[in-house]
């Protein structure tokens, strides 16, 4: 073979060995776009959805709230969201319903429930162990204008002032009487809204008082009045009562101002408020409530709004931030008429499941220790 014709072989081989070292090339760079390295995965890919909560570092604060409080909430997510960058979403409802809720699993950051620490207790696997009181508030019986204008209301209200005046059981028992039988009622369900729950514990209260200690006199009539209606949430009867198709319903005094309704106060062995002579007067009574099948006892005690964080929290960071900031800004709320408690009281059943921030509060003085669950 001659030299140019060696050397022309050798030239179509060098060329083909291009082409194919050019195509290798390619398809390794095009195989490395649509398949980033592992440590590309980590940081891009999108979680999958299980029916498992994890925790979670990042996305909005989830808070569930008792219905009552919306309004303070709403308030305290802007403020958060102004200071931290971090949104804040809040759900509201009755605070047994939500923490069944959670039990099963549904995603949240913060559980603010009012009133009975049981509610944390029935978070079920989810259940931290512990909650911060931070404001208290009391039951009064709520209407609107639209009520002044009833057949019954001069006879209602002239036994109402004369009771809160004299304290004579008479005037009691005549207002008891008028408002369960004469004017239409709602009351929440109480095994999911504590203030059905409360509203029940009054009547047992009054019944007892101002009835022949007859624990379920008010309640029989209750009862038997086909204007008394239920709902999930106390939040349920507010466009009624706005309208003037219901008359009254119990809440909170800080409910109604929220929501710029009339109340009727209550004084404090029939209120609830936070009143240390009471106490042990509020714990004699006792209402039985359903909560996932599970019948529990409750006895009456103050209106305190606790602050917890469930076990797998969504953004579990974010939820100590927005549980140390309403602990730093609990001052403000009394705009909302309730009573913010200077030194949050701490409730834990082991100290070993309260976060570190949390306890530092405790160490620092800023908390107070309020006691195991059972304390309250």
């Amino acid at each position: 073979m001659s030299r140019h014709k060696v050397y022309k072989a050798i030239s179509s081989y060098v060329i083909i060995a291009i082409i194919i070292i050019a195509i290798v090339a390619v398809v390794g760079v095009l195989l490395l776009t649509r398949h980033p390295s592992s440590s590309s995965v980590t940081s891009t890919t999108t979680p999958t959805t299980s029916s498992s909560v994890s925790p979670s570092s990042s996305g909005p604060v989830i808070v569930y709230v008792a219905g009552a409080y919306k309004a303070i909430f709403d308030y305290l997510a802007k403020q958060f969201e102004q200071q931290t960058g971090i949104t804040v979403d809040v759900v509201p409802g009755g605070s047994f319903g939500l923490a069944a809720q959670i039990a099963k699993g549904q995603p949240v950051s913060v559980f603010v429930p009012v009133a009975y620490i049981q509610a944390v207790e029935l978070e079920g696997n989810r259940d931290p162990g512990w909650a911060i009181a931070f404001i208290s508030d009391q039951m009064a019986i709520i209407y609107s204008n639209y009520t002044t204008q009833s057949p019954y209301w001069n006879q209602l209200y002239s036994n109402y002032t004369m009771a809160m005046k004299t304290n004579e059981s008479q005037y009691w028992y005549n207002f008891f009487y008028l408002l369960t039988t004469k004017f239409s009622l709602g009351i929440s369900n109480p095994s999911s809204d504590p203030e059905g729950l409360y509203a029940y514990l009054i009547l047992k209260m009054a019944g007892y008082l101002y009835a022949n200690h007859s624990f379920d006199y008010f309640i029989n009539l209750v009862n038997h009045n086909p204007n008394v209606v239920s709902a999930p949430t106390t939040a349920d009867f507010v466009p009624d009562l706005a309208t003037g198709k219901l008359d009254f319903t119990f809440s909170y005094v800080s409910y109604a101002i929220s929501q710029h309704l009339e109340y009727l106060k209550l004084p404090p062995w029939l209120s609830f408020g936070y009143y240390p002579n009471e106490t042990s007067w509020d714990s004699f009574f006792f209402y039985k409530i359903t909560v996932n099948g599970q019948t529990l006892k409750i006895y009456g005690n103050p209106v305190y709004l606790y602050i917890t964080i469930p076990v797998n929290a969504s953004n579990e960071q974010g939820a100590i931030e927005f549980v140390e900031f309403i602990v730093d800004h609990v001052q403000e709320l009394s705009m909302f008429g309730v009573t913010p408690i200077t030194h949050p009281l701490l409730f834990y059943q082991n100290k070993s499941d309260v976060p570190s921030q949390i306890l530092n509060l405790l160490n620092q003085g800023v908390l107070q220790y309020g006691g195991n669950f059972s304390a309250v």
